[in-house]
């Protein structure tokens, strides 16, 4: 983006962006916006100066990497990130999807102090409400979605599992006709309006297909109705822990080892083969880099569990699992950015329904 010297704050970025998007966008392909969310701790920003040359525009920082175009030469993409709140941070580029995937990705996948932030599926749902609550000539033409028993009934096979990805311009009637029908609900969705094009999905990504000041506008409108639920989840995140406590019975010193565990509810009971198609989507996917081993399960009664690596990270955790729930035990290095995608792993693959919380914290006698 061409961005004239600052200083600005978050707000006053956005609007120097919708003021003038012809001078900003210039050049870029696809003329959008696209904005992602990060929930940080301290060290964020010498994370970020670490890795990318940075520059300051008062509250907004500059970081430029780099990203091997499809010539085959190397072109600097630039980013800008401002504080949202307290611990969340917002980026803002016009890069390409593959600019993104190669400069902007590397920010989160290798840090302990940056997580990029989920939208909880029962959020997603208050914040498709207010859109189309706000806009009642809103449509609807692309959406994508998925079976949460606890958000919607099913008429048709119930206890099927689904997903549902639709294009077509009576887009707003047929997500509401397959949630009645199939029990399915939004996780990605495409909204058209005459000012008005963006794209919203759990991931926490913000398309913004027209630059305008009511684009900015809605997405300022649903980060706050959903930024307590993420902020709460990154406290629980914080408090799983492993971490020896130094304690001086008499003349002795001894290190006593404190383990905070972690617990995620599940919406629904899970099976032994919901189980193993979450360990092989997670290995599936281009967006999560856990590994498991020393894994064990049994039917009937579900009763698994397995040691989890954060491969990129080198954070190591158990997990134990029954059909209600699943506990996780920190072990090693165990940072709230593995926890936070642990969780949204669990969200996307294994039930859309799940809450994480704390459990229970345990000193050795």
């Amino acid at each position: 983006m061409h961005i004239p010297e600052g200083p600005y704050d978050l707000k006053e970025f956005c609007r120097v962006i919708f003021d003038s998007p012809e001078r900003v966008l210039d050049g870029y392909h696809g003329q959008r916006i696209k904005s992602f969310l990060y929930l940080s701790d301290d060290g964020w920003r010498d994370y970020l100066d670490e890795h990318y040359e940075t520059e300051e525009l008062g509250n907004i920082t500059k970081f430029v990497g780099e990203y091997t175009n499809r010539k085959g030469a190397e072109q600097p993409a630039k980013f800008y990130v401002g504080q949202y709140k307290d611990d969340l941070q917002m980026v803002l580029t016009a890069e390409t999807e593959e600019a993104i995937r190669q400069a902007l990705r590397p920010v989160s996948e290798h840090s302990n102090c940056l997580s990029p932030m989920p939208i909880m599926t029962e959020d997603f749902q208050t914040m498709n409400e207010i859109v189309l609550s706000t806009y009642d000539d809103m449509r609807i033409s692309e959406f994508k979605s998925k079976r949460v028993p606890s958000l919607a009934d099913a008429r048709t096979r119930p206890d099927v599992d689904r997903e549902i990805e639709y294009k077509g311009a009576d887009g707003r009637d047929r997500l509401d006709e397959f949630r009645d029908e199939y029990g399915v609900v939004p996780t990605r969705i495409q909204y058209e309006h005459e000012n008005v094009s963006i794209r919203i999905d759990t991931s926490g990504k913000f398309t913004l297909e027209t630059v305008t000041k009511e684009s900015f506008n809605i997405l300022f409108d649903l980060l706050s109705e959903v930024v307590v639920n993420v902020l709460e989840l990154l406290d629980v995140a914080n408090q799983i822990k492993f971490e020896k406590r130094e304690v001086v019975p008499g003349n002795l010193k001894v290190q006593v080892p404190k383990v905070s565990s972690g617990e995620i509810d599940f919406d629904q009971q899970v099976s032994l083969m919901q189980a193993e198609n979450f360990i092989k989507g997670t290995k599936n996917s281009d967006d999560l880099n856990f590994s498991f081993t020393d894994v064990t399960k049994q039917a009937g009664s579900l009763d698994f569990s397995a040691q989890v690596t954060d491969e990129n990270r080198g954070s190591l955790f158990n997990v134990s699992a029954t059909e209600e729930s699943m506990r996780i035990v920190p072990k090693h290095d165990c940072s709230f950015p593995s926890l936070v995608e642990f969780y949204l792993a669990v969200i996307q693959l294994l039930d859309g329904g799940a809450e994480m919380r704390l459990y229970e914290s345990q000193s050795a006698a």
